[in-house]
């Protein structure tokens, strides 16, 4: 942008109070560190609602990330009372896609999100496992996911899972407060030949 200016406009559209910017938020912020006030604009003769639609059915460049997903979704429903189906009818996908996204953002607790956003938990893994745990107990989600030490897979989130719903309140406890040293023992465990 300091070299060649602004190539692409933003897309807004107008609200009573003014404008609403629907996509170009990069280009906006590195605008004003430059310290220009300019800034152009295609107004979309359409609700925002629409317009983040059309915003996201026209996406070329970096994709959104499923947690970015669940955003669009709970902003679309919460925000301008779409429900799920009509959701799904407009972002052109099925009521399972938009009810899986939803969770993510309804369900998980923020720490969580985070982590699956920073790439620390698959977002696959998070739909299918963390949320059910975080809709039984909320408090070992996100405990299991601040011990972890590093990336984890879905698989991994899997053993970790099924664990924690065959266990009783003190192997779950356990299992909450050191997730890593459970996963190593399954991994012991598995590494040992049978005997014969």
């Amino acid at each position: 942008l300091s070299e060649h200016g602004q190539r692409s406009p933003v897309l807004v559209v107008a609200e009573l109070d003014g404008y609403v910017l629907i996509d170009g938020y990069a280009r906006v912020g590195a605008l004003t560190q430059l310290g220009l006030d300019l800034v152009h604009a295609v107004i979309l003769d359409v609700s925002e609602a629409e317009a983040l639609v059309l915003a996201h059915r026209l996406e070329t460049g970096r994709r959104r990330s499923v947690i970015e997903e669940g955003w669009l979704v709970a902003e679309l429903m919460e925000r301008h009372g779409l429900s799920q189906l009509e959701v799904a009818e407009r972002l052109q996908r099925s009521r399972s896609w938009v009810s899986r996204r939803l969770a993510l953002v309804r369900t998980l607790p923020a720490s969580v999100q985070e982590a699956v956003r920073d790439g620390m938990v698959p977002a696959q893994g998070a739909m299918k496992y963390l949320v059910p745990l975080s809709r039984a107990k909320k408090a070992h989600c996100e405990r299991v996911v601040e011990r972890l030490d590093g990336p984890i897979s879905v698989r991994a989130l899997e053993r970790l899972y099924r664990a924690w719903r065959a266990g009783d309140d003190v192997v779950r406890e356990r299992l909450v407060e050191h997730p890593v040293l459970f996963l190593k023992a399954c991994a012991a465990t598995r590494d040992v030949p049978p005997e014969g």
